[in-house]
């Protein structure tokens, strides 16, 4: 006999516990669930956040920042380079710890969370709706009912491919990712780098980010499109021979980002889309931490709202795509459009770029930068840029 549900959530990241913990908060009955072990790991991200991305959710515990961001260091493929310098640029995570503590919110609002369980199929009941989770708990199969399936399960999201929502990505739509964890390391302690050019990282960048005790991520995003013949490792292999002069790996991982889609709808039925699984990422950064947590809030205080009411239509849960969009929608269009145009850039074009830059904010004490009116004004300042444009349809 299944156990009945009015939400299941199947992922405990940051989305999936988002989602939990406001669901909980509103007295909502519903399952997390997390297959995996322990809530956190394996771990596959650079783990960096901005202050206000994070701030906006939950309040900051100096348990789970590794480092506090106040400069930024932006080098261009000759080795032009530009820094900022931020009072309260962003954070480096702990995201082990982070998860973990994010969903033990979820548990202590009511969520029952459940880890080691696998979710392997979607239920459907006699009219061929979609009615609960087939989960692999503990070696063992069970099942649970749910009016509402959230799902949480990152960029290889199986709930969607089992609700027949098409989310496939093309070589260009995707990056794949390598990072180190490395140590004894010399780098700032308050500064993250970001190193671009096509040659060191094709249709993507380099990153240090530190994390304490020369300790640092440091990682490479590129666009499979671009680099048919070399895998992100051996371009992140070069990069750290090429920056530090001593380290030590002492962990790696790999892993793949999605981009955002404008034309993927993230809710199906009563199956809703959080964080990666619903593409919900910045294009042009590979940023997901804020919008994972933006979408899994979104969705829990709608799905909340559609559980407590009882009297709405299944389609009130298209709200949730609605809200979405049009908190974050302009940004997430915008940056599709950008990465469109920097998978164009050459070498030359990232240099013309960052030697403008340079000009008004080298050194420069900012304290937001609203990148909408910057693009703008740095695809004014290089003619070849705006070409770029005409090759684009959009």
């Amino acid at each position: 006999m299944s156990k009945k549900y009015d939400c299941i959530v199947v992922g405990a990241g940051p989305a999936g516990s988002m989602a939990g913990k406001v669901l909980a908060e509103n007295g909502v009955n519903v399952l997390v669930l997390e297959k995996d072990p322990e809530v956190g790991s394996p771990l596959s991200c650079a783990e960096a956040i901005s202050f206000s991305g994070l701030t906006s959710f939950v309040p900051v515990d100096p348990e789970w920042i590794s480092t506090q961001i106040h400069k930024i260091l932006v080098v261009s493929p000759s080795n032009i380079r530009m820094k900022l310098h931020h009072p309260n640029a962003g954070f480096i995570l702990n995201r082990r710890l982070f998860d973990k503590k994010l969903a033990e919110k979820a548990a202590s609002s009511g969520a029952c969370v459940k880890v080691n369980a696998q979710a392997i199929g979607l239920l459907k009941n006699k009219r061929g709706n979609f009615c609960g989770v087939m989960v692999l708990e503990n070696g063992k199969e069970k099942e649970y009912e749910a009016k509402v399936i959230i799902g949480a399960d990152g960029v290889e999201s199986y709930v969607s491919r089992w609700a027949g929502m098409d989310f496939s990505l093309g070589l260009d739509q995707i990056e794949s990712c390598a990072q180190y964890l490395l140590a004894d390391v010399k780098v700032e302690s308050d500064c993250v780098e970001f190193h671009s050019g096509q040659s060191l990282a094709p249709g993507g960048y380099t990153w240090v980010f530190p994390k304490g005790d020369s300790h640092a991520n440091v990682g490479i995003a590129v666009t499979p499109d671009l680099t048919s013949k070399r895998k992100a490792k051996e371009y992140l292999d070069g990069f750290v021979q090429k920056r530090f002069s001593n380290f030590k790996i002492i962990e790696s991982m790999m892993g793949g980002v999605p981009c955002f889609d404008r034309n993927k709808n993230l809710v199906k039925e009563n199956i809703l889309l959080v964080g990666d699984a619903g593409r919900v990422v910045d294009s042009l950064s590979g940023a997901g931490i804020y919008n994972a947590l933006l979408s899994g809030k979104i969705a829990g205080a709608v799905v909340s709202q559609y559980v407590r009411d009882g009297k709405l239509s299944v389609s009130f849960l298209k709200k949730y795509y609605e809200e979405l969009m049009r908190a974050k929608g302009r940004l997430l269009r915008f940056y599709s459009l950008c990465r469109a145009i920097f998978l164009k850039m050459t070498d030359e074009d990232f240099d013309a770029v960052i030697l403008f830059l340079k000009k008004y904010l080298d050194n420069q004490v900012v304290t937001g930068i609203e990148p909408i009116p910057l693009v703008k004004t740095i695809l004014r300042s290089n003619p070849k840029l705006l070409f770029l444009l005409r090759h684009l349809v959009w």
